[in-house]
């Protein structure tokens, strides 16, 4: 528990130094911005993040179903809007998969088959995110939309990294000993530059991970209609996350000229800049390719007001609930185990 309010504290700075560093120029307009924000468009935002978030648990719960049939929608409903807390106070969103597994086990799902799940989550999502973000950069070439060269170079590699893991799972996934082999190697190597200490422990989990991808590319590769459903899905519950940015825009200004589409496009670009970015949310990168993005089609001061409006909607406010919602639970874990 200290961990993690020390990391929620430091979440915390990271956020006042950057709306300070956002808002320094122009502060008095922003907040004369943010005040007068029209309340339907910031109505539309949330609607869009809770649809989102109500997708995002059916796929859960519909992976989960296949191990245990009578696991419920709000025990999903639940094991989700934590997973948003701790997902976003830890580095590259990590920290979500380990609560996911402890707590299906919580709920009579075997560990074996709480790992599958969550493996078959990251496999969907690393696909669903793949097809959106070429479908994106290729939108970038197609419009000639120009960022500066730094923000490519940001996006390039956040596609490429995305684009590497997802690689890398389905190669672990159908060439198993193989990929043992070869981590092997390159664990031995890396042991004896002094980077890994423990050679056979960092053996032994690579292993454990090439089985648990193994088992669950197999599973999907048996379940194709689920899988193909879980992808559409998926897709829809990105493209309604990554709509926030639209609706935010025209709640601190309804009259600007923007196109849907040409939103959704910067979005996911905004995105796949901040996914290698090693702090909690993608915090500097997320901001940097928002505001650089959308400055390219809008003016500059409603980008640096709506930042601030679709950075807490789609970030902050997920993870505050998450936290309140992780704490009743516990707390009424610690109370019934006490009571016994």
């Amino acid at each position: 528990m200290k961990k993690i309010l020390l990391r929620s504290v430091i979440i915390f700075l990271i956020t006042v130094f950057l709306f300070y560093y956002v808002l320094k120029d122009n502060f008095n307009e922003s907040i004369k911005l943010l005040l007068s924000s029209n309340f339907f468009y910031v109505f539309l935002a949330i609607l869009t993040c809770f649809i989102a978030f109500l997708i995002d648990t059916y796929i859960l719960k519909k992976l989960v179903n296949r191990h245990k049939k009578d696991y419920k929608y709000k025990n999903a409903l639940e094991l989700s809007i934590m997973t948003r807390f701790f997902n976003g106070i830890t580095p590259f969103s990590l920290g979500g998969q380990p609560l996911q597994v402890y707590e299906l086990s919580k709920n009579d799902v075997k560990v074996t088959d709480g790992i599958l799940v969550i493996t078959e989550l990251f496999i969907i999502h690393e696909i669903t995110l793949f097809i959106l973000a070429s479908t994106s950069i290729a939108f970038r070439f197609v419009f000639h939309i120009t960022p500066n060269d730094f923000l490519w170079i940001l996006t390039i590699v956040g596609f490429l990294i995305n684009l590497i893991a997802l690689l890398i799972t389905v190669f672990i996934s159908l060439k198993i000993g193989t990929a043992k082999k070869v981590g092997k190697i390159v664990i031995s190597f890396l042991n004896k530059i002094h980077i890994i200490k423990d050679k056979n422990t960092v053996i032994d989990n690579f292993n454990n991970k090439c089985i648990q991808y193994s088992n669950s590319f197999k599973e999907l590769l048996n379940n194709r209609k689920l899988v193909f459903k879980c992808i559409l899905l998926n897709i829809v519950n990105l493209s309604l996350f990554f709509s926030i940015g639209f609706f935010t825009i025209l709640a601190i200004d309804s009259s600007v000229n923007i196109n849907y589409f040409y939103s959704l496009f910067l979005s996911i670009l905004t995105y796949i800049s901040a996914t290698f970015v090693p702090i909690p949310g993608g915090s500097v990168g997320a901001e940097y390719a928002y505001a650089n993005y959308f400055s390219l089609i809008i003016p500059e001061n409603v980008v640096v007001t709506s930042l601030i409006l679709w950075r807490f909607i789609s970030y902050y406010l997920p993870m505050i609930i998450g936290g309140i919602i992780f704490n009743i639970v516990d707390n009424k874990r610690n109370i019934n185990v006490n009571n016994k």
